[in-house]
């Protein structure tokens, strides 16, 4: 049996979903370089047997992202916020190397400033926050869960329709193929 117009509308909704989380990432100002915007994707694979499956990829750090990530301090940021909160991932060092960070605040332009009100190394700056993330964690965004959800609540019915259109293309086929070999 083919599915073309149920593997439509699993298409439109994977593209809405995609979208959808890529907006979220952007109203959470979580876009730095756009690596994971641009490498999220989907995939739709059509079976024989009519089935379909739905598949989305992306760059292996966007659990990371959407879950966050429990500092290893086991306490709350200076903010009060619990960074992390029931993810599963946890930083176990104290610190995060200062090459992981400084390019980061390289690109974001940001100065720091010492008590005094010096301004400070950017490579001092990258360690501080660094160590600030390891210490209390990183929030968790839920950018591509609550895309899913929001478009998968509109999606019962539209799924339903497009069935029931290939099934009964299905039929239509299978009783004129049944009527012109046996009648």
């Amino acid at each position: 049996m083919k599915t073309l117009e149920t593997e439509k509308v699993m298409k439109a909704f994977a593209t809405k979903v995609v979208n959808r989380a890529i907006n979220n990432l952007a109203k959470q100002d979580h876009i730095d370089t756009g690596t994971l915007a641009q490498n999220l994707d989907y995939s739709v694979v059509v079976y024989p047997s009519g089935a379909l499956e739905l598949d989305f990829t992306a760059p292996f750090y966007w659990k990371f992202q959407e879950k966050g990530v429990k500092g290893s301090s086991g306490k709350n940021s200076p903010k009060g916020k619990r960074n992390g909160y029931n993810s599963p991932f946890k930083f176990t060092s104290k610190n995060i190397p200062e090459s992981a960070v400084l390019p980061w605040v390289k690109r974001k332009g940001i100065k720091g400033r010492d008590a005094s009100g010096k301004f400070i190394s950017h490579k001092t700056l990258a360690y501080l926050i660094g160590r600030s993330i390891a210490l209390y964690g990183i929030p968790a965004t839920r950018f591509f869960s609550t895309a899913f959800r929001y478009e998968a609540k509109r999606l019962p019915d539209d799924i339903r329709k497009a069935y029931a259109s290939d099934v009964n293309k299905f039929l239509r086929f299978a009783i004129k193929d049944y009527n012109t070999k046996y009648n």
